[in-house]
């Protein structure tokens, strides 16, 4: 089967990573061990081509954002990992698909990176777990913008159309947190709608519910103080159509600010 066969939902929280963590990523056991249940389900579906989604990439307020150079590295070395730098060949041919459709929906998109690219950590976190399930694979790096959740979900749309043209075996991570906002004392301050933001996208994102999801209040979005929703709407969009198992496999938020991850399995 070509086109998407898979998707995500992954967090990227650094202290994750255990030497940026220093003992504290034990208090989020369960995203761990959710994390290595994922990278096993996408190494079973042998993608031939990454797709991911970072908030923290280049940003283009007006334009979704896609890598048009030939490959992308990253590290997180600014979080004080002395790991290795990873090298990542980028798929030319699917940008191209993708750019196509987007252009033909007329969705506005750019280029982030023409020449080279250095990934965020919103795709480093996630890449600590899920390289292994694909080594050697692809990777696609994609930014959203602020236009509407409308127009985020039919960027996903044309991503779907692009990956079932190209013939390949596709998977689509997108990275993103929850509310920042749970606790008292959490990194964008407390407010008590974000606990509401959360389990109502919880709930919508089990049954991949996109119209509850595209019709979230306004004023509840922005007290959550997200940083995900938009990459979730994509994932949205290019699983419309197909029938999807979606299941949550863990989600917790001791810190103040809420992780998730889920799966998205397409069932042929």
């Amino acid at each position: 089967m070509a086109g998407i066969v898979f998707g995500c939902i992954v967090p990227h929280p650094p202290l994750l990573v255990p030497d940026i963590g220093g003992g504290q990523e034990v208090v989020i056991s369960a995203t761990t061990q959710a994390m290595e249940k994922l990278t096993d389900r996408l190494a079973e579906q042998h993608p031939q081509t990454v797709l991911v989604i970072s908030p923290h990439g280049e940003y283009l307020g007006d334009a979704m954002g896609i890598l048009t150079a030939t490959s992308s590295t990253g590290d997180l070395r600014n979080w004080g990992v002395r790991g290795p730098q990873h090298h990542f060949d980028n798929d030319l041919e699917m940008v191209a698909l993708i750019q196509k459709e987007a252009e033909a929906a007329d969705i506005p998109m750019k280029s982030i990176g023409e020449r080279s690219y250095e990934l965020d950590h919103g795709v480093m976190v996630p890449m600590h777990f899920l390289l292994s399930g694909m080594k050697g694979v692809p990777l696609v790096p994609l930014t959203f913008s602020w236009l509407s959740l409308e127009t985020h979900f039919s960027f996903g749309k044309a991503i779907g159309r692009a990956a079932e043209q190209s013939q390949k075996r596709v998977v689509l991570v997108a990275s993103g947190d929850l509310s920042h906002r749970l606790i008292p004392g959490a990194p964008a301050g407390y407010d008590p709608m974000g606990k509401v933001f959360d389990e109502e996208l919880v709930k919508a994102l089990s049954s991949s519910d996109t119209k509850s999801i595209l019709n979230l209040d306004r004023e509840l979005i922005e007290r959550a103080g997200e940083c995900g929703l938009r990459s979730f709407v994509i994932l949205l969009g290019a699983l419309d159509g197909l029938q999807v198992k979606p299941e949550i496999l863990s989600y917790e938020g001791p810190f103040g600010v809420g992780y998730l991850v889920a799966s998205f399995e397409v069932v042929h």
